[in-house]
């Protein structure tokens, strides 16, 4: 019977503290032991370092290599160019896995199915404290050809924390883009879904902590239209080289048109989102609305459809 493909588990961390030792006790917990468990210290100056030497000293799987502080993009990265198997596992530092989830994962990648790229999975919401927020579940429905999808704004169930992929079809890709500060999980998908297919497990693998100093949390502080500007700079990379742009461009279009509702029922209203978008260093934003009417027909539509829900 043939050996069980190695898989390495990937970990950005910068002031981890609070949450880190839960996040790597729930790595080495897991029912598929992984081959090396890579944390990619991002310039921390909080009691992090502590902590991974602690684990080092008990763990001789657990490589940890450090930088100054480049973000989470940067750090990834670096794990991942340490990396040896054949296989990578992304995970938050704040986050948390179940006992099975590498091993259902990895099942997945069978040998008859070198289709299959990457797979994620379901995950559910825990806050500060590790007690699950029962509302909060995010679960994975595309499978297969993904690649319109994710153009779309669909498809991967949302955080890194969830998926598994091979190594080569990552660095195929070219990694984490390093220049983005927003969605470069998602710009990452896109490309390995361009080379692969994706798939999925159903069940609530992956904890995704919430709380204040979260990535999510942080992101959100900065208001809707820098995520906007970002997923725009993101599709821009390819609505020139896909033949259905036109479906890209409707799909942009609601997303902008969305952010204008959310800023029009501001205190104060922030207005001039047209203007702004026209102004952006963003090809994509530019032609989104080449006149006021186009922007004001979709405005109105946008509203229309908001009421009749």
């Amino acid at each position: 019977m043939p050996a069980a493909p190695e898989v390495d588990v990937l970990i950005p961390v910068r002031n981890g503290a609070r949450f880190l030792r839960t996040c790597l006790d729930s790595v080495f917990a897991q029912t598929f032991a992984a081959h090396a468990v890579i944390v990619a210290d991002d310039g921390s100056t909080d009691e992090t370092a502590a902590i991974l030497a602690e684990y080092v000293a008990r763990r001789p799987n657990l490589q940890v290599i450090r930088s100054g502080p480049r973000g989470v993009s940067h750090a990834r990265n670096l794990a991942l160019r340490a990396s040896r198997a054949p296989f990578v596992a992304f995970l938050d530092s704040d986050d948390v896995w179940h006992p099975d989830k590498l091993a259902r994962q990895m099942a997945l990648f069978e040998a008859d199915r070198p289709e299959i790229g990457f797979v994620h999975c379901a995950y559910f919401c825990i806050d500060e404290e590790g007690r699950r927020v029962e509302t909060r579940v995010v679960a994975p429905r595309k499978r297969g050809d993904v690649f319109a999808d994710l153009l779309q704004g669909d498809g991967v169930a949302g955080s890194a924390s969830a998926v598994v992929a091979r190594r080569d079809l990552v660095t195929a890709a070219g990694g984490f883009d390093e220049s983005l500060f927003l969605g470069e999980d998602w710009d990452l998908w896109i490309k390995m879904a361009k080379l692969s297919h994706l798939d999925f497990v159903a069940e609530e693998l992956t904890g995704v902590r919430i709380h204040p100093l979260g990535s999510q949390r942080r992101h959100a502080a900065e208001g809707p239209e820098v995520f906007l500007l970002e997923r725009l700079r993101i599709r821009d990379k390819w609505i020139d080289r896909v033949p259905d742009s036109g479906r890209i461009l409707a799909a942009c279009r609601i997303e902008a048109v969305r952010v204008g509702v959310r800023n029009m029922l501001r205190f104060p209203p922030r207005w001039g989102l047209r203007r702004r978008l026209r102004a952006s260093n963003v090809p994509l934003a530019r032609r989104l609305f080449p006149t006021r009417r186009a922007y004001a027909v979709s405005f109105v539509r946008a509203v229309a459809d908001a009421v009749h829900r």
